[in-house]
């Protein structure tokens, strides 16, 4: 009976440290493409130590993205935070703006970010690769390939293989991506908006029902505005209450705690723009107002974000 009580006892304490980290929550940062965030006291007053960024493919090139993108990294640098860098099409111009990289064009503009932001060890290779416009929507095998690329190029980084929005025929992306990569994803990443701002989570548990490995939030919120263009023209508006957003935003927490294999959440963004163009997610309005999903977020890191109950 004694030697019984000393196995469990010793096979409990082995599994101690397994459970503990299984019950830690996933880390919380916010995805922000102005430095802005950095110096506001608001934003320092959440404690987070997680950002990211998206930009341009060969930002680098381009001298009003690789400024912008420097800026962004010494705020970023400043502030003490670890940095999430994801990579989506050209802005260099129009045409280029239509044109996916060659693999040896990805290759040698992603080794001139490694060497110039040599700190960054958390890459998205392709921001929403699934959605309907991207250059990779009707691609994952290109988009495989650059995964490849990176994980390569970036050994012992923490790559997102493949950055996925929950829209229709997600799973069916995620399955020719599958068949494609030559690299073992370790880590997904989603943008689950449908799931968020619908109050549901189909999304979700589909991508972690046909995928292994962590999954990151890399972009969630609650939405204040959305609209669809043609051209310039707005084809159809959405508009939310900021109440809504603040529901949004503490769905999103509770979907987080659907699997322990969530480990990272992404909310965007930190401040509405003075003329909102297509998204406003925001938690600080365009005048520097706080919003309610700012004190849900608050609320939330400071008391209700103690841990996930896994079933």
């Amino acid at each position: 009976m004694i030697a019984r009580t000393l196995l469990i006892s010793l096979a409990l304490a082995l599994l101690a440290p397994a459970l503990a980290r299984a019950a830690l929550p996933p880390s919380i940062g916010i995805g922000e493409q102005k430095p802005g965030m950095f110096d506001d006291r608001r934003w320092q007053a959440l404690g987070l130590s997680e950002a990211r960024y998206i930009a341009p493919w060969d930002a680098l090139r381009d001298p009003r993205q690789r400024e912008k993108l420097d800026t962004w990294m010494d705020a970023a640098r400043a502030s003490g935070v670890r940095v999430l860098l994801g990579f989506e099409r050209s802005l260099r111009s129009r045409r280029w703006s239509r044109r996916l990289p060659s693999d040896r064009q990805f290759k040698r503009e992603f080794r001139r970010v490694r060497a110039r932001y040599p700190d960054v060890r958390d890459f998205i290779v392709w921001n929403e690769a699934n959605h309907p416009l991207s250059l990779t929507a009707n691609r994952p095998g290109r988009a495989a390939r650059y995964f490849a690329i990176v994980a390569h190029n970036c050994r012992g980084c923490r790559v997102v293989a493949a950055d996925i929005l929950d829209v229709s025929g997600m799973t069916y992306w995620i399955r020719r991506f599958q068949r494609a990569v030559t690299v073992r994803p370790r880590i997904w990443g989603i943008h689950n908006y449908g799931d968020t701002n619908s109050l549901r989570a189909h999304g979700t548990r589909a991508l972690l029902e046909n995928t292994r490995g962590q999954i990151w939030f890399t972009e969630t919120g609650g939405l204040v505005v959305r609209r669809e263009y043609a051209g310039t023209t707005v084809l159809r508006e959405f508009r939310y209450s900021q109440r809504h957003a603040a529901r949004a935003t503490r769905h999103a927490l509770r979907l987080a705690c659907l699997s322990p294999r969530i480990r990272r959440v992404y909310l965007y963004h930190w401040q509405a723009p003075p003329r909102v163009t297509n998204w406003d997610s925001a938690f600080v309005g365009p005048r520097g107002r706080l919003r309610p999903a700012y004190r849900t977020l608050r609320r939330q890191l400071a008391g209700g974000w103690r841990g996930c109950r896994y079933a």
